[in-house]
C-alpha cells in the first residue's frame, strides 16, 4: 500500500512541476519591442576659407536619433512561415544639428527620416524583401556605427544621397551565390520632414520663412540595382553590381547607367578591407553628356577589442564629352575610435575633401557618440 502512495505522490509532484514550469514559460514572452535613442556630437577644427572651431561639416552631422525596431511576435513563437509573413519593422528618425556656431543666421535644426520600413519573409531558403526607405542596395556598402559613421561614400559623390524610398529583394540563385534587385524612387524623401531657422535675418525671411515643411517634388525620378555575388557576413564576399535610372531635374536631370563589381575581405575579427568600382554614362536633356568612375576603398582594423583604426577615400571622376576637361570629386577620411561601451565611443576623425567640393578643405574633429535603450 505504501508503495501505491509513494508513486501516487512522485506522479502528483510531477504533473504539479510540469504544470507551473508550463506556466512560467507562457508567461516570459520573448523581447521584441525595442527602444534606441543615441546622441552623435561632431566638432572640431576646420580649415576654409577662414581657419575656426565649428561644428563639423563633413562626415556624420550632430543629431539625436531615436530607433524603434520590433519582430513579429507571432512568427517568434510560431518559429516557421509557411508562405510569406512580416519579420519586422523599424523606424528611425533624426533631429539634425547644423550650420556654424560663428554664423548664428546659419543654425538650422532639421527632422528626416532614416530607416523606416517593413521587412518580409519567405519559405524559401534566403528569401526575403523591404518596403520602406532605408539605404541603396548597391554593392556591400560598409555600415560600420550605422547613422554615425564616419566613411566616405563613392555613392553620395556621384548620385547626391545614399538612402531612398522603395522595395528591395534577395534570394538565393545557387548555394554559394545571391541575387539582390532594388526599384527606388530617384531620392524623393532625402529632403528633411521639418526644418527650423530660428535667427533669420529680415532679408532672409522675405525669401523664407523660419519653419518649412517637405513639399516631395516627384519628376519622374527612379532608379534600378542589382547584385549577383557571395551572401552576407562570409570571409570574402565578392559580386557584380549594376544600376540604371533616372535622377535630377532641370539642366541636371540625366538619364544614368552604372555597372561595376565590389570585395569585402575579413580576416578574422581583427581586419577588414572593402572595395567597390563602378561607372557609366549619364544622358542629359541640357548639356553635354559624360561618363562618370566612381572608387571607393574601406580599411578597418580592430585592436584589442577597443581601438578601431578606419581609413576610407572615395573618388568620382566625371569625363564630360566634348571636353577636355575632367572633374575629379574626393573625400580621404581617417577616424580612431576608442570603444568606452557597447554605447558609447569617442573618436578623432581627420578629412580632406579635394577636387570640386563646397565643404571645407580639411578639418580634425573629435566625435562622441552614446545611447540607451536596447536595439
Amino acid at each position: 500500500m505504501k508503495k501505491y502512495i509513494y508513486t501516487l505522490t512522485l506522479i502528483f509532484c510531477f504533473l504539479l512541476s510540469s504544470t507551473y514550469a508550463q506556466s512560467s514559460l507562457k508567461r516570459s514572452k520573448q523581447d521584441h519591442r525595442f527602444h534606441y535613442l543615441q546622441a552623435n556630437i561632431h566638432f572640431g577644427y576646420l580649415d576654409g576659407d577662414t581657419s575656426n572651431f565649428d561644428l563639423s561639416t563633413s562626415g556624420p552631422k550632430n543629431r539625436l536619433v531615436y530607433q524603434y525596431f520590433t519582430k513579429n511576435q507571432r512568427l517568434q513563437q510560431k518559429g516557421y512561415i509557411r508562405n510569406v509573413a512580416l519579420t519586422s519593422f523599424k523606424s528611425q528618425i533624426s533631429l539634425d544639428f547644423l550650420g556654424s556656431l560663428n554664423n548664428k543666421t546659419s543654425l538650422n535644426y532639421q527632422l528626416k527620416l532614416q530607416n523606416v520600413g517593413l521587412s518580409f519573409g519567405t519559405k524559401w531558403d534566403r528569401t526575403s524583401f523591404f518596403v520602406g526607405y532605408s539605404n541603396i542596395k548597391f554593392g556591400h556598402n560598409p555600415k560600420i556605427d550605422p547613422v554615425t559613421s564616419f566613411i566616405a561614400n563613392s555613392l553620395s559623390l556621384d548620385l547626391g544621397f545614399t538612402q531612398d524610398l522603395g522595395a528591395t529583394f534577395k534570394t538565393a540563385i545557387s548555394e554559394k551565390l545571391d541575387f539582390e534587385a532594388g526599384f527606388y524612387t530617384g531620392g524623393l524623401f532625402r529632403d528633411p520632414l521639418v526644418s527650423y531657422a530660428p535667427n533669420l535675418t529680415d532679408a532672409q525671411k522675405t525669401n523664407r520663412s523660419a519653419v518649412e515643411f517637405i513639399n516631395p517634388n516627384f519628376n519622374g525620378s527612379w532608379l534600378g540595382t542589382a547584385r549577383i555575388g557571395s551572401p552576407l557576413f562570409k570571409s570574402f564576399e565578392y559580386g557584380l553590381i549594376a544600376m540604371t535610372g533616372k535622377t535630377g531635374e532641370g539642366i541636371n536631370e540625366r538619364y544614368l547607367t552604372r555597372i561595376g563589381a565590389d570585395v569585402v575581405k575579413k580576416l578574422g575579427e581583427k581586419l577588414k578591407f572593402e572595395s567597390q568600382l563602378h561607372g557609366g554614362p549619364n544622358f542629359y536633356q541640357n548639356r553635354n553628356n559624360s561618363v562618370d568612375l566612381a572608387l571607393q576603398n574601406n580599411i578597418e582594423l580592430y585592436i584589442k577589442g577597443v581601438f578601431v583604426i578606419n581609413t576610407s577615400n572615395a573618388i568620382l571622376l566625371n569625363l564630360p564629352n566634348n571636353s577636355s576637361d575632367r572633374e575629379t570629386k574626393g573625400n580621404l577620411v581617417n577616424s580612431l575610435s576608442y570603444i568606452v561601451s557597447p554605447h558609447t565611443r569617442v573618436r578623432l576623425n581627420h578629412f580632406y575633401n579635394y577636387g570640386n567640393l563646397i565643404n571645407k578643405n580639411w578639418g580634425l574633429t573629435f566625435q562622441l557618440v552614446t545611447g540607451i535603450g536596447k536595439r
